[in-house]
């Protein structure tokens, strides 16, 4: 049994919405109070147990709803490209990087930015073969939806195989550019992440955990891991006692052997860990114009983006899906894509509407009309605060002219659909804030995408509150898990996992909430993370 006492608690329940003190036993909230002199436990608990935490603010355990684990550590470890600036540096940073390793070693980047970094236009395998042919070179866009590879790399995984198609264009010698999209970026991505070691798996896995408890994050939806393979490494830590977090682990949608790894391992779910809805793309990205919309680009006129998945192909995997009582969740970033999830959704449930809980992520932009029907067929709308610093990208793609069609955070809440808030790390956002410390936010951190939905909208009059983004950083991301009545919530009954922070995010001003330090990440009653 513990006590946390002398603390500022928001519950989020709206029956006892504040309390000075939790009580937690075997991973639960076993009693909630003003005054912890007036608990029934009070005289008994042993003075070892009782945690003061000197008027600190303590809300549920934030939940990232939407992040790739693996993925967004190797963004850290491998080539970081983010803060390159000119092809000098990346030269430079190329030729580093490559000093230890072997000879049939790739060099793996992630995170350009072709106007930071190739002057507004894509890089292709010539300019790569500049940079550095000695190595297979892969770089990966920030949004993760496109890749360029140099001559080494498009021989390795046999580019031109794939064939010339709106995914791997060829240039006008007949070759493949080297620049991949959707999913033939995605096929090379996944056939080499294959080949790494399960050490090599394990220590990213449990760096993430480490940045994750810094931030507060005590439960996470590993949105798309595809192999089941990561869903036993994640078993495996957590009966060693290594790892902490709860995870929801997710296959990908279209590939039928991550679907079926996934159900052969449906056994073996826990509190703890537990397998998501499986993932599926309509559209692509915005950096990459490849998300599906109305009107064309605003900078390539004509250009309006690639559909991923074909109407009816989308009926028959929702009504697959149905049968069997799953939801599934569907990439959708361009307003044409997510009016067609939502017209196939209507055809197929409006008969036979039953608690399937479908997520759209992402709704960078979206019609008025649609915003309602989120609402009547119970469809959470997913979205990433941390992409509002990718403001120069989105003007440049839609115009000022479509920026009040983007980021409607306020106007899904009202009209009452459940929306969460996450952040895709390690794919999106632009340059991030400064943090207390004089370092800069990652990108993935909970406080950062509260501060960024509230007091950094491109289009403010979608600002929310700050209550409002506490509930889709916690309550909401728990009921669009079916975790409502054990998660998102400080309650009795419900898992003893909190945050205590520095600053009353609720009150505090814009930069205090910037400011703000996570003291504590709490998980089943027990701290996980101590500053």
């Amino acid at each position: 049994m513990k006590a946390y006492i002398n603390a500022n608690i928001y519950t989020l329940d709206d029956n006892n919405s504040e309390a000075g003190y939790l009580i937690s036993e075997s991973g639960r909230i076993i009693e909630l109070g003003r005054s912890f002199e007036n608990s029934k436990y009070f005289k008994s608990m042993r003075e070892e147990d009782i945690i003061d935490l000197e008027g600190k603010t303590v809300v549920p355990g934030f939940w990232e709803s939407h992040i790739h684990i693996v993925d967004g550590i190797r963004a850290l470890t491998e080539l970081n490209l983010r803060s390159i600036s000119s092809l000098e540096q990346l030269k430079v940073k190329i030729e580093e990087y490559a000093e230890d390793l072997g000879k049939d070693d790739w060099v793996i980047g992630h995170g350009w930015d072709e106007v930071r970094l190739f002057g507004g236009s894509f890089p292709d395998r010539e300019l790569l073969d500049r940079l550095h042919k000695e190595h297979p070179v892969m770089l990966v866009r920030m949004d993760g939806h496109s890749m360029c590879l140099n001559s080494r790399a498009i021989e390795l995984m046999r580019i031109e195989a794939m064939g010339e198609s709106s995914e791997v264009p060829y240039d006008k010698t007949g070759k493949p550019t080297g620049m991949l999209f959707e999913n033939a970026a995605n096929k090379v991505a996944q056939e080499i992440s294959e080949s790494f070691s399960d050490s090599y798996l394990v220590k990213l896995i449990l760096k993430a955990q480490e940045l994750y408890l810094q931030n507060g994050i005590t439960s996470v939806n590993d949105i798309c891991t595809k192999y089941g393979r990561l869903f036993d490494m994640y078993r495996k830590l957590q009966k060693q006692g290594r790892l902490k977090l709860r995870i929801f682990s997710a296959p990908h949608g279209e590939d039928q052997e991550s679907i079926e790894q996934f159900d052969e391992r449906k056994g073996d779910e826990t509190d703890s860990l537990r397998i998501g809805p499986p993932k599926y793309f309509m559209d692509g990205s915005f950096g990459s114009r490849t998300a599906l919309l109305f009107e064309e680009y605003a900078d390539a006129p004509g250009q309006k983006g690639l559909q991923l998945i074909e109407e009816e192909r989308l009926k028959d995997i929702l009504i697959e899906n149905e049968a069997i009582n799953q939801p599934i969740t569907i990439h959708a970033i361009g307003d044409k894509a997510v009016s067609i999830i939502l017209d196939c959704i209507e055809e197929t449930r409006e008969n036979n509407h039953r608690d399937i809980r479908c997520r759209i992520e992402h709704v960078q932009i979206v019609q008025d009309r649609d915003i309602e029907r989120f609402r009547r067929f119970d469809v959470t709308a997913s979205f990433q605060p941390v992409f509002l610093y990718e403001e120069e990208l989105t003007e440049s793609r839609l115009s000022k002219a479509r920026f009040h069609k983007v980021y409607r955070f306020k106007s899904f809440i009202e009209n009452g659909v459940n929306v969460i808030f996450n952040s895709d790390f390690p794919y999106g956002g632009g340059d991030m804030p400064e943090k207390k410390d004089k370092g800069r936010y990652i990108g993935f951190e909970p406080i950062l995408g509260i501060h960024a939905a509230c007091y950094n909208q491109l289009n403010p009059a979608e600002a929310v509150k700050p209550d409002q983004a506490l509930k889709c950083y916690t309550a909401n991301a728990a009921f669009a898990n079916y975790q409502e009545n054990y998660s998102g919530k400080l309650k009795k009954g419900y898992f003893a996992d909190f945050t205590v922070l520095s600053e009353d995010i609720l009150k505090c001003s814009p930069q205090k909430l910037l400011d703000t330090e996570v003291l504590y990440s709490v998980i089943n009653g027990e701290i996980a993370y101590m500053k």
